[in-house]
């Protein structure tokens, strides 16, 4: 199942849940400029890509995520 990360809002809770020290990582990288949104999705998509998740980023840059069924019904009923 393809789940979009701007259509399910709760997804970002979950992966704060699990990924906090990774994604507090990514939004302070040490560089000179803040970096824009769309290259903080694409490291977002790194990070998951790197757990062992399927990711990819959109040309509208909307991060879709490849996860089984049950994974997305038992994670939407616990975040939702």
């Amino acid at each position: 199942m393809l789940i979009s990360l701007d259509k399910n809002k709760w997804l970002y809770d979950w992966l704060q849940e699990h990924y906090q020290d990774e994604l507090y990582n990514i939004i302070t990288a040490e560089e000179k400029a803040v970096p824009r949104p769309n290259e903080l999705r694409a490291r977002l998509v790194s990070l998951l890509n790197s757990k062992g998740y399927k990711a990819k980023l959109t040309r509208k840059f909307d991060i879709i995520i490849s996860m089984k069924d049950e994974d997305y019904t038992f994670l939407k009923l616990k975040y939702y």
